[in-house]
């Protein structure tokens, strides 16, 4: 036996390691397990060019097994197996480009996700320390006639020391003696849970021993050694040709991996060999899924990543945008290394290439099953609308597609009606334009919209009235996020998003004679307008004007020319943003029959208090319907007392 001293590098990567920094501690099986698929891997290629490498020993295969009354586990493989020089070596040394900046990586990383970090500066083997307070590893290489033990106990050196001859032509055996911290991995169904969950799809059968259902007096009256049954998947089912999966094992595959045993929304195959390789499914929910939490983008989300069969990532975030963060399962890409690490993913252009295509596949799938699948996809929106919305704020150049998968209420239907239907039933106007120094007229189309907390305020709104008349319909938008997207997402297919208190709405173009007839009215009623400035207080309002479409409101609000939408204006002030004091316009329902008495009033006595409280009562009745707060509600209730009085008395 001889003993050797690890290199300094060497050795600070494993007082880290064994100083357990990784929250993730159980990947040490993936890493050993990927380490021996390798060496079979390697096995495979040496046994192309000689072909009595291999021997009879062709039956290629992994084995784990777990001993609970010592502590230990073994992983086994016949794959190519290591000379005494090739422990010495690997195991001995990390002699890879790197290592000081990958000391400097695992010091920060402390809790963080970036445990890839093992893997891109291949140190998976020495991940067992993790886990183990001694690890020993047993191999014989078909290229040497002893095989040889490697022994550690993670600190400052190895022992390397020869074995009798074997009958192998070659073999590797990996033993860890599991430290009293981490004994809870030390259990087949453990082992099997985490081989499930991160090496299913090695291509190499994982054998483990099947379970021991007698009881503890049986197991004494008789020794009995299990037989070994296969753990993993060898060719997952995305790996498979579609033609050759049923809808049930599709669906059986969701609710296996999603736990909603529920049918899922759609189901997305790829099989790309282009530019970019690469195999997936992914699933869409139809239903809420208890076991998702998607309020939050900030938690993990994103499929599965595996890369040569073997899991990188259980959340690869920067596969789909954070909007599609109800879509999962997995993607799987031989065109990336084995060894990459998640800050590498962030700038990877194989990785933005599939992005790009999975993104526009998804929004694909929504479009077809919002048409032919109606009735589920109400049921899909109801649940995951507010997160699909999201993308038309994330994506510029695919915000019209997202907009047109979006579902959204109206006044006219309880029906849910997209923006594509809306506009099949909206009227046309004829505007003119200038095009090449020549006016011409164009025909347009606009989709109106109201802001509010919820569609019985929406519906509560004065300025619904001429669109009713007129059987134009609205859409009503209550989600927190509409106010922000319709900023800036203001046309689609060229049709206008108009909300119905803007201050230039024209429903029709007026005739010169109406025109004349709502100037002069204005004019008589001018004494009104001064007189409703000066009660509110000018810095309130911009403008009075007139608009005898207000059913039997008598005052409304409007939004001036590139203001703020009162609803938006809320938002941003519950976040602690600043916003500028905001005029507004006041719109006059000459109609209403309190016009009449307010006239009479004003020739009676033009300071008359009861005229002054007439227009502040009916302002702040403006305010309660545009859903705003008033700033002295003690003074509304006073006024209403007030008029009470009058009425009974």
């Amino acid at each position: 036996m001889t003993k050797h001293n690890f290199e300094a590098e060497t050795g600070r990567i494993l007082e880290l390691l064994t100083h357990s920094i990784y929250s993730n501690k159980e990947i040490f099986l993936r890493e050993l397990i990927s380490n021996a698929a390798d060496a079979i891997d390697k096995a495979r290629l040496r046994s192309l060019t000689d072909t009595t490498f291999l021997w009879d020993d062709v039956d290629f295969k992994i084995v784990v097994e777990a001993d609970d009354t010592k502590n230990i586990i073994t992983i086994s493989d016949n794959g190519i197996g290591m000379t005494k020089d090739e422990l010495v070596s690997h195991l001995g040394t990390i002699a890879k480009s790197g290592t000081k900046e990958f000391v400097e990586k695992l010091q920060k990383a402390k809790e963080d996700w970036e445990h890839n970090l093992i893997g891109q500066f291949w140190v998976g083997f020495y991940s067992s320390f993790m886990v183990a307070d001694k690890v020993e590893v047993y191999s014989k290489s078909a290229l040497d006639t002893k095989a040889h033990k490697w022994s550690s106990n993670g600190k400052s050196e190895y022992s390397v020391e020869e074995l009798e001859g074997d009958d192998f032509p070659r073999w590797t055996r990996v033993v860890l003696y599991v430290d009293e911290a981490n004994k809870e991995l030390v259990h087949d169904w453990k082992l099997k849970e985490l081989i499930k969950k991160y090496s299913n799809y090695v291509g190499v059968p994982i054998m483990m021993r099947e379970y021991d259902s007698r009881t503890a007096e049986e197991k004494q009256k008789e020794e009995k050694v299990m037989p070994f049954e296969q753990i993993n998947e060898t060719k997952p089912i995305w790996k498979k040709d579609k033609k050759d999966i049923t809808l049930e094992e599709y669906k059986a595959f969701y609710q296996s991996v999603s736990n909603d045993w529920n049918e899922p929304l759609f189901t997305i195959h790829n099989n790309v060999e282009w530019m970019v390789s690469y195999k997936s499914i992914l699933f869409s929910p139809r239903e809420v899924n208890m076991y998702q939490n998607l309020a939050d983008p900030h938690l993990e989300y994103g499929p599965k990543l595996y890369v040569q069969n073997v899991l990188i990532l259980e959340h690869a975030k920067e596969l789909l945008p954070i909007w599609l963060r109800f879509v999962s399962w997995v993607i799987e890409t031989n065109d990336l290394p084995l060894n990459i690490s998640r800050e590498m993913l962030q700038d990877n252009t194989t990785l933005d290439k599939i992005k790009k295509w999975l993104t526009k596949k998804v929004i694909s799938e929504l479009a077809s099953t919002m048409k032919n699948k109606r009735e589920d996809y109400v049921k899909f929106w109801s649940n995951y609308g507010k997160v699909v919305k999201e993308g038309i704020h994330y994506e510029y150049d695919l915000k019209t597609d997202i907009a047109g998968v979006s579902l959204f209420k109206w006044i006219n239907n309880s029906e849910l009606i997209s923006l594509d239907e809306y506009l099949e039933k909206s009227p046309e106007k004829e505007i003119e334009v200038e095009l090449e120094w020549k006016k011409e007229t164009k025909k347009e189309k606009t989709i109106y919209y109201i802001i509010a907390k919820s569609e019985s305020e929406a519906l509560a709104s004065p300025y619904l009235a001429q669109f009713r008349d007129k059987n134009i319909d609205v859409l009503v938008l209550t989600d927190p996020i509409d106010s922000f997207l319709v900023q800036w997402f203001t046309e689609y297919k060229e049709a206008k998003l108009v909300s119905i208190t803007s201050w230039d709405i024209e429903l029709e173009e007026k005739t010169a004679e109406q025109k004349k007839e709502k100037e002069e009215k204005q004019k008589s009623m001018k004494w009104l307008f001064e007189l409703a400035k000066n009660t509110i207080w000018a810095e309130k309002i911009e403008e009075v004007v007139l608009n005898d479409n207000l059913w039997n409101a008598l005052w409304a609000l409007k939004t001036p020319k590139n203001g703020i939408d009162p609803q938006l204006e809320k938002m941003m002030k519950a976040m602690g943003q600043e916003v500028p004091t905001q005029k507004r316009i006041l719109e006059l329902n000459s109609k209403n029959p309190l016009v009449e008495s307010m006239k009479t009033e004003f020739e009676h006595d033009m300071k008359s208090e009861k005229l002054s409280d007439i227009i502040s009562y009916a302002y702040m009745q403006a305010v309660l319907l545009e859903w705003w707060e008033l700033e002295n509600p003690a003074a509304f209730v006073d006024l209403t007392n007030k008029f009470a009085k009058w009425y009974i008395g």
